[in-house]
């Protein structure tokens, strides 16, 4: 049985290659795989537990003995096999493997669809709240409006985006640990996670709370609008450790296939935070006015913590609750391996997020009127991002899922759904935001000068929205593939190397203001999702294949892998 300090986990096992293996055990996991995917309803296990939750616990899954297997048990005497790859032993025992799951590209694009419908209502649901207090307080005025802004990117780059990024490492702990039916480790890894983050909470509370000078210092000869952005960042800062429980217990249920607690969750407080936003900045008998606004995102955060906790311990997912008290020593040790999956997860998150708020900065040079213009185009393009990426969601599980069944032609088709109908839709979103730009415009403002300069930039939005669809729908692809660093890599070069020099020239060199900024973007949009595209449709499926078999085989400690000496094999593209 390997462990941590074994050779096996000290190098990325997206390199690995099978060198010594037993053909047989091969053999027993892709049989798993398809069994499992042939016992799951609507042939999509584990994406949404409000469809078939039972049929996807591991209870009610096949119980896959060594007996299940016969001659195939792992107990039985190795047959090295140094020279065929992995494709070839499949190929070989493919009777006793079972059939590749059976789908077409019109079902593959309809469960696409189907499934996305649900996670993209939660990322919808959950943006609401930072729409609810720009609505609000938008009204206010212009500098209002920039200020919810200002605070807004301060707050995403130097706490949500951290906050997100550790917390995706619940996505392989609790995951993995679930997946072996270790439950009392999936709460371990889940508590220690809490902890980890309510450490990193201490300094972030401590910058928003004495953020006023800091924004002096970016932001010069405009210190009204740092003062209100720096006071709803104090406010804000109450709530931190709401979110902080909140974003946990959402990996904690979702890697138990529970993903409809938060959606259930979210109904509820999304419109209590709407009804929250209304009476404190504008009822006359409870309002506070501006600070009204912040003082509802904390109420929330807590509400929304308190609710899914709840549903926790009374409903489901208590299963997985550690049985040590919540002070034991177990929760203090073995972090390493917690903290170094959190540190590219938070790169990742932190990268994206910071390009853009780099152009909202960029933005605030040009006045309160831009600076008001740019939060009405950013608020808007990320609610239509919600579409995108819940598709992408989707589309990475479904071909993660045939890729570990060792079915390469679902996996293709999968991806050509995910691909056809990113662009259908992208070209639905530009259609409708061109359409409807003013209207969606004069429900943040009423100034007019906001209206019209928002509404410039919003054509040049509409246009981002192809390039947005496909971006996700090829980076769920590569994801699934388990190539996520093709993606990381692309982003950084399309928003730092190109997006940021380009917005930067259009902007002030060529003295197009807002439009230049977004111009940039849109340039590094484009590189990247025809990028990400390139790389799907030439992928090399039987090596992909190859690899994740290996890989899953050896995280049940049954080969030895060696990263030179997997023969090429054949490549086939998605198109």
């Amino acid at each position: 049985m390997h462990n941590e300090n074994t050779p096996l986990f000290q190098h990325d096992r997206r390199l690995s290659h099978v060198s010594e293996v037993d053909e047989n055990e091969i053999v027993s996991y892709v049989r798993q795989k398809r069994r499992s995917i042939a016992s799951a309803k609507n042939d999509m296990p584990r994406l949404s537990n409000s469809l078939h939750h039972e049929a996807m616990s591991p209870s009610s899954l096949p119980h896959e003995s060594h007996e299940d297997f016969g001659s195939l048990s792992p107990q039985v005497s190795h047959s090295t096999v140094l020279s065929q790859t992995i494709s070839e032993i499949l190929l070989q025992h493919g009777s006793d493997i079972g059939p590749e799951p059976k789908t077409t590209l019109l079902r593959e694009t309809r469960l696409l669809l189907k499934f996305a419908v649900p996670i993209v209502i939660t990322f919808l649901l959950q943006y609401s709240l930072t729409v609810a207090s720009v609505l609000s307080v938008g009204r206010l005025g212009s500098t209002e409006l920039a200020a919810v802004s200002l605070s807004s990117m301060t707050a995403n780059i130097s706490g949500y985006a951290i906050i997100q990024g550790v917390s995706t490492c619940l996505d392989t702990l609790c995951a993995q640990a679930y997946g072996k039916r270790e439950l009392n480790q999936v709460g371990v890894a889940f508590i220690r996670c809490n902890y980890l983050l309510l450490l990193c909470c201490i300094p972030i509370i401590l910058i928003w709370t004495n953020s006023g000078p800091i924004l002096k210092l970016i932001i010069k000869n405009q210190p009204d609008l740092c003062e209100l952005a720096s006071d709803y960042l104090k406010i804000l800062s109450l709530g931190l450790p709401g979110f902080i429980l909140f974003e946990n217990a959402k990996h904690f249920l979702q890697c138990q296939g529970i993903f409809h607690a938060s959606t259930y969750i979210l109904a509820v407080c999304a419109p209590v935070n709407a009804i929250l936003n209304y009476v404190l900045v504008w009822d006359k008998t409870l309002g506070i006015g501006f600070i009204g606004a912040p003082t509802s995102v904390v109420i929330t955060n807590w509400l929304m913590c308190g609710l899914l906790y709840g549903y926790i311990f009374f409903v489901d997912g208590y299963q997985c609750w550690p049985k040590q008290s919540l002070f034991d020593k177990v929760f203090f040790s073995n972090w390493h391996r917690m903290i170094r999956l959190s540190i590219p997860g938070v790169l990742m998150v932190e990268a994206e997020w910071l390009a853009f708020e780099i152009i909202t900065f960029q933005a605030a040079k040009l006045g309160t009127t831009v600076l008001a213009a740019q939060s009405i185009v950013s608020t808007t393009l990320v609610v239509l991002y919600q579409i995108p990426f819940g598709m992408s969601v989707v589309c990475s599980t479904r071909i993660a899922w045939y890729i570990g069944a060792a079915s390469g032609y679902a996996a293709k088709l999968a991806t050509k759904a995910a691909i056809y109908t990113s662009i259908v839709f992208g070209f639905v979103n530009c259609a409708i935001l061109v359409t409807f730009r003013h209207s969606l415009a004069k429900l943040y403002t009423k100034d007019q000068d906001v209206i019209e300069a928002a509404t410039k930039v919003l054509i040049v939005g509409a246009a981002y929205q192809i390039s947005d669809f496909i971006s996700c729908s090829t980076g769920g692809v590569l994801r699934g593939q388990g190539r996520q660093y093709i993606g990381g890599i692309l982003n950084l070069i399309g928003y730092y190397l190109i997006a940021l020099p380009c917005a930067y020239y259009f902007a002030f060199a060529c003295h197009l203001e807002l439009v230049g900024l977004w111009y940039g973007m849109i340039i590094a949009l484009l590189v990247v999702s025809f990028s990400q595209l390139y790389f799907t449709v030439t992928s090399n499926w039987d090596k992909i294949i190859e690899e994740c078999v290996s890989e899953g085989v050896a995280d049940e400690g049954n080969v030895t892998i060696d990263a030179h000496s997997l023969l090429p094999s054949m490549s086939s593209s998605v198109v």
